[in-house]
């Protein structure tokens, strides 16, 4: 609820002045110039196809930050997001610590709140909470994005741990990625953005499928690949080519 992530940024940030912190909660956003997303000096950078909006190329760059723990990209970032796509930016931002653990998301959402976030972006905080529905989404989300695969995952990850396999179903893939504002196609492709950098090539694989299976085209996951230097560096960058020519 929006009142527990207040409680959390009160508590991680206390050295925000009170005018400050109060200014951010009260979402007191209307009168700040945002950027179009299409002059993010990012989006020159690397070639893309049509079908990929500058919007959605400014959300898998903030993935991207997020799970590098980056925040002067974050607030780049930000700054080039439309106030419309708040909500989705929080929404992306949330999803990292599936990927990327709660101590980069929290400093993440920390920052966005510093920077002003837009009443548009406080529609969506709520949700009904009901384990059954998130049992159920998880196992249909998990079976979209990994296709044939998935029981046999679902089965190693019970042989690993069996807690293991709940927190995916009903944790990851039910009550985070199964969220109704960012659809699959944009969750996946934001996942490959932070997992290219970090020396993953058994969940790279994974994601490149699961993005084309969720709908993206393979110039849509070429582009996110493309641009992983921007960053994780030059090395990530070649790691995350080779793994994209041998699965694509």
């Amino acid at each position: 609820k929006s009142s527990d992530v207040i409680k959390m940024l009160a508590i991680c940030r206390p050295v925000l002045r009170t005018a400050t912190f109060t200014k951010a909660l009260n979402i007191a956003v209307t009168s700040r110039s945002f950027s179009a997303a299409a002059e993010h000096p990012w989006i020159a950078k690397v070639p893309a196809p049509s079908s990929f909006t500058a919007e959605e190329r400014v959300l898998t760059f903030l993935a991207a930050n997020v799970g590098a723990g980056n925040l002067k990209g974050i607030e780049q970032d930000w700054q080039y997001l439309p106030n419309a796509e708040h909500g989705k930016g929080l929404e992306v931002i949330l999803q990292a610590h599936t990927l990327a653990g709660f101590p980069r998301t929290i400093n993440a959402l920390i920052k966005v709140h510093e920077l002003g976030l837009h009443p548009e972006g406080t529609k969506h905080f709520d949700e009904h909470h009901n384990l059954e529905s998130w049992k159920t989404a998880g196992a249909e989300t998990l079976q979209t994005v990994y296709g044939p695969i998935s029981e046999k995952m679902r089965s190693n990850f019970r042989t690993m741990h069996p807690l293991l396999e709940n927190i995916l179903v009903e944790h990851i893939y039910g009550r985070v990625l199964s969220r109704p504002l960012v659809g699959l196609r944009m969750r996946e492709l934001c996942t490959l953005s932070i997992i290219a950098g970090q020396n993953l090539p058994l969940q790279v694989v994974s994601h490149i499928r699961g993005s084309i299976r969720c709908g993206a085209t393979r110039e849509e996951v070429r582009t996110v690949v493309e641009q992983t230097h921007l960053v994780w560096g030059g090395k990530a960058q070649e790691q995350a080519r080779a793994i994209l020519a041998k699965t694509l």
